[in-house]
């Protein structure tokens, strides 16, 4: 029998996406809060048994507090994560050349289906098993901002030119250039270890988020296109 989940928070692109994820995991959704087995809290002050918040956001009371660092959802830009890549993508398929980057840090962005997927994975443990505290998930690498955009221009150039049938040996053959560390600038990533321990305690190999940031660059512009 699936577990009964009451989900709080407002309805937006995030809320829609870990719901779609604990549905194919087999949850159970109430709108009775007393009946639920578990309820899932979702923005900034919330409170209930799992709450889940922007890295920056204070939280309520909870048995586990979820801090979610540098969120990239593809669909749209939204209060979740930094919208560094959305604007970035209006303005290199607008024709923009050149994007402010000075004072932007680097992010370890953190794509949402991996998040949902570690979240569902945290929420339907059995309550016996279930981690306690506060948890922070982010991805595990630094992306500079040079580097992303360089990585944007290049895929949406690519993208272009099939429409086009420009292609050439040599825009077929591109890659970004290196980006030195040292253009990353000094950030420190958040505290994955209790994370990844957690999941392992639930017969996972840990915190490994999956999708690459190609993929979800190329999901961000079709998007957009949209």
């Amino acid at each position: 029998m699936g577990k009964k989940v009451h989900i709080v928070g407002e309805r937006d692109v995030f809320f829609d996406a870990i719901s779609d994820r604990l549905t194919r995991a087999g949850a159970i959704f109430t709108e009775d809060r007393e009946n639920a087995d578990v309820v899932v809290s979702l923005g900034k002050g919330s409170s209930g048994d799992v709450v889940v918040v922007p890295g920056d956001a204070e939280a309520g009371d909870a048995s586990l507090i979820v801090r979610i660092h540098d969120l990239l959802i593809p669909e749209s830009p939204s209060e979740w994560g930094p919208m560094d890549i959305h604007e970035w993508s209006y303005r290199i398929m607008e024709g923009v050349n050149e994007n402010e980057v000075s004072g932007i840090r680097a992010r370890h962005w953190l794509h949402v289906r991996d998040a949902t997927d570690a979240l569902s994975l945290l929420i339907m443990a059995d309550s016996d098993v279930m981690p306690k505290g506060i948890l922070d998930m982010s991805g595990r690498r630094a992306w500079g901002p040079q580097e992303v955009l360089e990585e944007m221009s290049l895929l949406w150039s690519r993208f272009t030119n099939a429409l086009n049938h420009s292609h050439t040996p040599k825009s077929l053959s591109a890659i970004p250039s290196p980006v030195p560390e040292s253009s990353r600038g000094s950030v420190r990533r958040p505290e994955l270890g209790p994370l990844h321990e957690a999941l392992r305690e639930l017969g996972t190999d840990g915190w490994h988020p999956l999708v690459p940031m190609r993929v979800a660059l190329m999901e961000v512009f079709a998007h957009a296109e949209n």
